[in-house]
């Protein structure tokens, strides 16, 4: 059995949750029995009969190009991951720079997204594949709703296999700058939004860590703002970090913080969890319904107070007991896998 699975062709460049989610999947699959490629480059693949190619993120389908048709021609079977993550609240309140006022020139997100990331028309090609895919992984049962509800169309069949981390990695020494502090991971972008973390850290006079790839050229601006304000007492950015290093701070924060606009589920919340932190996460994606327990505090997104106010209450807390980091284990992948086998079965 030899699985295809296609990424997005700058993921080397720009790594990110969906391509370790990629990478991740297709480990899972080699230890099924699975003959597993990572193609990130939708034109270089070439599928045979008998072959399984898994398409990933379904915002992207315009660069997937003749792929689907091509596999389907081959005699392969075509999966699709959506991993379909909702951009309205970001489109209207969190894009920044040209960005923003391109957002309020073109108010549709999807239409934005289709100028922004691809060539052709994302809602038409997103339905066409929706409708025409042998099956659908489905993040949560409500993600086949969500899709409709912005392309117009719903898959033939379905699975649900969230996303998932691992649930160890290998250990890795790294010494923080505080004793106690808050960990934000992510990209230094709008989209993440780091530097509403850094500035509701300031309110609080929080000592806080940042764990990220700054962005390219087109959110330097705000990479520009978020520098200016660091400070080597309070707030220190680290720059990008192996995930081990990353799962060890983890382990020695007071509190893990991911504010983002929009999200799938929320990796880094979840590894926090796992690795003990109080999480603080905005209400998007569907992270709260899938992760509960004492230590885990959502905020209303884009809502400045309501962080401030999250991040206060789980500083005051101190690190949870196991029940929260309990629940993260449903999120990993020694409980996932054999979903995610049973359903490419």
């Amino acid at each position: 059995m030899r699985a295809l699975l296609v990424g997005r062709r700058n993921a080397l460049r720009r790594p990110g949750g969906d391509s370790l989610q990629i990478t991740e999947s297709a480990d899972v699959l080699r230890a099924g029995g699975w003959s597993a490629v990572v193609e990130n480059d939708p034109a270089l693949v070439r599928p045979r009969p008998g072959d399984t190619v898994i398409l990933h993120n379904i915002q992207r389908c315009p660069d997937w190009g003749d792929l689907p048709e091509r596999a389907r021609a081959a005699g392969a079977r075509v999966v699709l991951v959506p991993l379909f993550h909702p951009l309205d609240r970001y489109h209207r309140d969190g894009r920044q720079g040209l960005d923003g006022l391109a957002a309020r020139w073109v108010r549709d997100p999807l239409r934005f997204a289709s100028l922004r990331w691809t060539s052709g028309d994302l809602l038409e090609r997103a339905a066409a594949i929706l409708s025409t895919v042998d099956r659908v992984l489905l993040s949560h049962a409500q993600e086949e709703e969500a899709l409709f509800l912005a392309f117009g169309a719903r898959p033939r069949a379905t699975s649900v296999v969230p996303p998932a981390v691992p649930a160890t990695v290998p250990t890795a020494d790294i010494a923080p700058p505080f004793p106690r502090f808050v960990l934000c991971v992510g990209r230094i972008e709008p989209l993440k939004n780091p530097l509403g973390v850094l500035q509701a850290a300031e309110a609080l006079d929080l000592p806080v860590v940042f764990a990220g790839a700054l962005p390219g050229l087109r959110h330097a601006g705000y990479a520009r703002r978020f520098l200016a304000r660091l400070h080597p007492e309070r707030a220190v950015h680290l720059g990008p970090l192996p995930s081990p290093q990353v799962r060890a701070l983890m382990r020695q924060a007071q509190v893990g913080v991911l504010a983002s606009w929009t999200e799938v589920m929320g990796r880094v919340s979840v590894e926090a969890a796992l690795e003990g932190a109080q999480v603080v996460a905005s209400d998007v994606g569907f992270l709260p319904d899938l992760l509960a327990g004492p230590g885990l505090t959502f905020y209303p997104v884009g809502d400045a107070s309501g962080l401030q106010a999250a991040l206060a209450t789980a500083w005051e807390q101190g690190r949870p007991d196991g029940q929260l980091a309990e629940s993260a284990r449903a999120l990993t992948w020694p409980v996932v896998g054999p979903a995610l086998l049973a359903a490419l079965a």
